[in-house]
């Protein structure tokens, strides 16, 4: 029983190492983390699922939520979930330029990030929940919330 489980375990070493060599030469491109995106959460954020924000909420004409950053700033509060859940995933597109930053409450925070219309967003925030601040830098952007990866 100890040989089987030694070698189902070198055999797990042995597929994340080569899904891990894998380089691209895409700017932005995940690298190693990429041989393990079937393994990623499909919890997407929604507002109301242990989310809350002072942004301005709306919806799309396909259905999807949108956050309006109408001041120079809003944010979105992640609450702390079980231990045993899986991350909230945040992916988005904009359509005008805005600033975004994440602070995790384990762990550091992320710079501030400049998103433009023609980007998408991806990130994610673990179980103990944190804090995404929106923040304009020109009109009134329109955050569009994706349940799905980065197009």
């Amino acid at each position: 029983m100890i040989i089987v489980l030694v070698a189902l375990a070198v055999i797990f070493a042995i597929a994340v190492g080569i899904g891990g060599c894998h380089g691209s030469t895409r700017s932005g491109d995940a690298g190693a983390a990429n041989g393990l995106k079937g393994l990623q959460g499909k919890r997407f954020l929604v507002i109301g699922d242990k989310t809350s924000t002072n942004c301005t909420i709306g919806q799309d004409m396909f259905g999807r939520q949108t956050l309006t950053v109408s001041s120079t700033q809003c944010s979105v509060f992640f609450g702390k979930r079980s231990f045993f859940r899986k991350p909230t995933r945040v992916v988005f597109l904009t359509n005008l330029p805005v600033n975004v930053s994440i602070d995790p409450s384990n762990g550091p925070g992320q710079e501030p990030k400049q998103v433009n219309p023609s980007d998408c967003f991806a990130s994610a925030l673990d179980h103990a929940g944190g804090t995404m601040t929106l923040s304009r830098i020109a009109g009134s952007p329109t955050i569009t919330l994706l349940r799905q990866a980065c197009p």
